[in-house]
Formats: C-alpha cells, sequence, structure tokens
C-alpha cells in the first residue's frame, strides 16, 4: 500500500512540475482564454472541485440578421482530475443572444453585446458576444486628387463606411506605389514623387474598397492649368479710372491720404495685376474648389478657435456658393486666425457673441460694432458665427443680386457700376488682400479654381503670368 501512494506522488509531482509557468493568457477581450493545464495538488479519494475554467476565445462575433449562424462555447475544467464537471451557462441578455445547455450560442435579432456567464460549482467564467451591423460598402471622398512634389502639402481624404450606423466602421489605408504618394492611417496623403498612383481605403469589416486616382506634378505645370475666363466692359481704363476719381479712392500707408488719378489708374488696370500674387484678386470667389472638409482641418489645425472647423466651413460654402478655402482664409485675416476677441467671443449686453469676419468692426470702435452686429444676427456660437458671416459675404458681394463682386477686383473697383457698392476706399486694398491670399491658397494645392479678368475697351485679353 505505502508503494501505491508513493507511485501516485511521483506521478502528480511529475506531471506539475511541466505545467507551472506554461500559462499562456491571450489578450482576446477575455481573462479567461487560456490554455494553461494542471492537475489538482490535493492528495484525497473524495471530489475534486472545479477552480477555473479555461476558455478558448474570449469574443463570439454574429451580424445581426443572421439568425441561422450560431457557435459552440469551448470549455475546460481545471484542474484536469476535477471530478465537478457540470458547466452551465445563461446570457445576460436574451434579446441579443441565447445560449443552450450545450453552450451553443445564437443571435437573436438585436444588435449589441452581452455576457454568457459560465459556472462549474464556484468556478467562473465569461464570454463576450457581439451582434454587429455589417458593413455594406465604402465609397471615397473624392474619386481623383492633384498633388504637388515642388509644393509637398498633404491632402485628406476620407472613407465613407455604409450604412453610417455600422458596429466596425475601421478601414486600411494603402498606397500602391509609396515612392509617388503616402498615405497615413487617418487618410492624409503626402506627395512623395512624380508620378501616378492609387489610394485604396479597405474595410476591417467585409473586405469593401474604395480608390482615389492620385497624380503628382509640379506646382509650376499647374499654372498653366488653371482655367480663365474674360468679362468684357464697354468703357476704356482711362474711363474707369475718372469715374473712380468721384468716389475719394484713399491710399493707406503710415496715414490715409487722396490718390492721384495716375495711382488709380494704374491699380485699375488689370494689365499691371495679372503676375506674381496680384492675380490672386482675380479668383472666382463664386466657384467651390473641391477641398474635402477634411483637408481644409489640417490647415486649421491650431488656429484657435477655427480649429476643427473645416465641415462647418465647408457646408456654409455650399449652402452660400461661395469658394470654401476663400471662406476659411477670408475668417483667418479677419480674425487673426482664431484668436482675435470677436473671434473667441464678446459679452455683448449679457450674452456671449462671435464675429470672425469683422462685419460691423467700424473703424472707430470696431470691437463693440462687430459685437452689436454679431448680436443682432443672434451669432452665439463660432458655427453661427461661420455660417452667418457666409451668407453676409454672399448676399452682399459675391452673389449679390445686383452686383455679383465675385473677386477681390471686383469687390474694390465694381466695374459693372463704377464708384457705386465698393468694399472700401483703399486702392491697394485688393492687392493687399492677394497677397495674403497667395501664400494661402498655395496650402490647398488641390484645389480647383480659376480667374475671372476684367477686360477694358481698346484693351488685348491680359494673360496670367
Amino acid at each position: 500500500m505505502k508503494k501505491f501512494l508513493l507511485l501516485v506522488l511521483l506521478i502528480t509531482a511529475s506531471v506539475t512540475a511541466t505545467a507551472f509557468g506554461a500559462y499562456n493568457a491571450e489578450t482576446d477581450d477575455d481573462e479567461y482564454v487560456s490554455d494553461c493545464v494542471y492537475f489538482s495538488h490535493l492528495c484525497t479519494w473524495g471530489p475534486i472541485p472545479a477552480e477555473r475554467i479555461n476558455l478558448k476565445k474570449g469574443r463570439i462575433t454574429f451580424y445581426e440578421g443572421d439568425g441561422s449562424s450560431s457557435e459552440k462555447i469551448e470549455t475546460d475544467v481545471m484542474p484536469i482530475n476535477a471530478t465537478e464537471k457540470d458547466v452551465r451557462f445563461k446570457t445576460n441578455d436574451v434579446t441579443i443572444a441565447a445560449v443552450d445547455e450545450n453552450g451553443v450560442v445564437r443571435p437573436t435579432g438585436k444588435a449589441g453585446e452581452t455576457v454568457i456567464e459560465i459556472t462549474c460549482g464556484k468556478a467562473k467564467s465569461r464570454m463576450k458576444v457581439s451582434v454587429i451591423k455589417p458593413v455594406k460598402g465604402v465609397v471615397m471622398s473624392q474619386g481623383s486628387l492633384t498633388l504637388y512634389a515642388d509644393k509637398p502639402v498633404a491632402a485628406q481624404l476620407e472613407a465613407f463606411v455604409s450604412p453610417e450606423d455600422a458596429t466596425v466602421k475601421d478601414v486600411k489605408w494603402t498606397s500602391r506605389d509609396e515612392s509617388i504618394a503616402h498615405v497615413d492611417g487617418d487618410g492624409l496623403v503626402y506627395p512623395n514623387g512624380v508620378g501616378e498612383t492609387e489610394i485604396t481605403a479597405e474595410t476591417a469589416d467585409g473586405g469593401y474598397t474604395a480608390s482615389c486616382a492620385v497624380t503628382v506634378t509640379t506646382w509650376e505645370k499647374r499654372k498653366d492649368d488653371i482655367p480663365v475666363t474674360y468679362s468684357e466692359y464697354n468703357m476704356t481704363v482711362e474711363e474707369m479710372t475718372e469715374m473712380q476719381m468721384g468716389a475719394n479712392p484713399t491710399v493707406f500707408t503710415t496715414g490715409v491720404y487722396a490718390a492721384t488719378e495716375e495711382e488709380v489708374g494704374s491699380f485699375v488696370n488689370p494689365e499691371n495685376l495679372v503676375g506674381s500674387y496680384n492675380k490672386y484678386q482675380f479668383l472666382d470667389l463664386g466657384t467651390q474648389n473641391d477641398v474635402s472638409a477634411g483637408t481644409l482641418n489640417t490647415y486649421l489645425n491650431g488656429k484657435g478657435v477655427l480649429s476643427g472647423m473645416g465641415d462647418v466651413f465647408k457646408e456654409a460654402a455650399e449652402e452660400n456658393n461661395i469658394s470654401e478655402v476663400y471662406l476659411v482664409i477670408h475668417a483667418c485675416l479677419e480674425s487673426g486666425s482664431g484668436t482675435s476677441d470677436l473671434a473667441c467671443g464678446v459679452d455683448f449686453d449679457g450674452t456671449v457673441v462671435y464675429n470672425l469676419f469683422g462685419i460691423g468692426a467700424v473703424d472707430s470702435d470696431p470691437l463693440y460694432g462687430g459685437a452689436e452686429y454679431a448680436y443682432s444676427q443672434g451669432w452665439t456660437s463660432v458655427e453661427d458665427a461661420i455660417k452667418g458671416g457666409a451668407r453676409w459675404i454672399s448676399e452682399n458681394y459675391i452673389n449679390n443680386r445686383n452686383y455679383r463682386q465675385n473677386t477681390l477686383y471686383k469687390m474694390r473697383w465694381n466695374p459693372e457700376s463704377p464708384a457705386n457698392h465698393q468694399y472700401a476706399t483703399d486702392i491697394e486694398w485688393p492687392s493687399k488682400q492677394a497677397e495674403d491670399m497667395a501664400a494661402m491658397f498655395e496650402a490647398f494645392p488641390s484645389a480647383s479654381y480659376r480667374y475671372e479678368i476684367p477686360v477694358y475697351k481698346g484693351m488685348t485679353k491680359p494673360q496670367i503670368r
């Protein structure tokens, strides 16, 4: 009898020694996932209770509406020599998933998550169950994109997974040719070299794909591809200049001075303005630029209250038929890149109001005037100020019923009705704005836009330089 007991002890010690240190807990949603196998240390002829219930996986996933699918929960009761083996299963939410006495789990119709409680005596385990709404497709924010190797500005692509309430909306971004363009995990595309490639987004659920054709060229070549339209006027430059003199034009330098006829003529004549940054005063501000909200956000990042407002600017531009890039640039110029007092909010008569475009901010008291106007319009949030400002700019200038002043040049000089409804008296105002816009527009190299240049009587059509 003593020899038999000694043999049992030796066998037990041998098996246990090889099992210790072999526990491999996986990070599959559940602490009960394990391949640990061990014997009880108890030397008894009586019952050996269950101590642990090992699971092969920590989560079971079903698709909503797939009522015919099922999966059995695989369990291992430890210790391996336990005499208690009666495993029981119970669902926490039968509207999501049901489980039978054999551990077979079935979805019951509703999407969501629940837990299957697993017991064997006092030992417990838990299996997570997910019933997900499946992805059925994905589309790209745009089908084509142009970037510039010598203007290495990134552009944002977005992948829209359908349906909108799909449970798993993750996508993986890849570039067919990294030497042409690289895409990061958020869909931000960077030019690397001249050529063509394709950016693809693939859904984690279902493996659906959408692609965007990317062309990387040079900025110098792009200048030749921008369309130009011409608007002809039945007056000479000299006649236009003479009419402008009646509106008391000024020159703003260290002070405010009356402009001479020669100075006015120099800034009225389009032939003097089609080169360098001045040409940007002929950009058509009444056309969309096909720049995504995500790309606008890359520019707005870090610009005070404007940061993250790409969606709002995009929506406001579309609603008012104006350039989204211009709208962003105008707001940045007038609000100190989202940091001015009016941009950050001013208390007016007990209400905090916002004004991002300097509307109503008269020279004598710009803070009071801008706040008063914002209060009258109910601009009590940054979003209200963006949308309200866009509407004001569109209705009063770019898409005005009487004067379609859709360029900086037209805003200042209004060639359809000279000396009337002009944005400023400073003869250099459009040039000053254009200089700022030139640098800012080049921050959006993928934008599409066009020039609209006036042609006065007796003038040859000026060519962009």
